[in-house]
């Protein structure tokens, strides 16, 4: 799962310069494999990323962050992407994982409902609450392997 993250941040890093955003890492050293389809879940982290440095695009009254955390829990791996962007106001956050619900100009709202389809295919699962910069904390858990599971990732 790390060298998932670790990708992910490269593939990114030109976005993340081009907003002028900073990005942090904690990852953990000791995670052990988890199952599933290694792509499939760099599809999820890039889309949770990306809809990060949407929201602190129009941020430009404070620092533009993002803390992207890992950590074993008792579910397997855990995965948080925080942004200090302007949070989620209470309404629409009940619905943001619905099919075609937006809250972006451009948007289509399918991004964070394919990422919550892809989490919970692979057995774990993918919510939201207030972030610890301020903004929206999404934070998603994906089972650890079996020893003898051929898809770990």
């Amino acid at each position: 799962m790390m060298g998932s993250q670790v990708t992910c941040i490269r593939l990114l890093r030109y976005e993340l310069n081009r907003n002028r955003i900073s990005l942090r890492t904690e990852l953990a050293s000791d995670l052990p494999p988890v199952k599933g389809d290694p792509v499939q879940l760099q599809q999820v982290l890039i889309n949770l990323v990306m809809n990060a440095i949407e929201s602190l695009r129009a941020s430009a009254d404070r620092l533009r962050e993002i803390l992207i955390r890992s950590a074993k829990n008792l579910d397997g791996a855990l995965v948080q992407v925080d942004d200090s962007g302007p949070g989620i106001r209470p309404e629409p956050a009940d619905r943001i994982f619905e099919p075609f619900f937006t809250t972006k100009p451009q948007g289509i709202g399918m991004g964070l409902s394919i990422s919550r389809s892809i989490v919970e295919s692979h057995g774990g699962r993918l919510w939201a609450k207030p972030g610890e910069l301020h903004g929206v904390r999404f934070q998603f858990t994906v089972p650890m392997a079996d020893t003898s599971d051929e898809r770990a990732a």
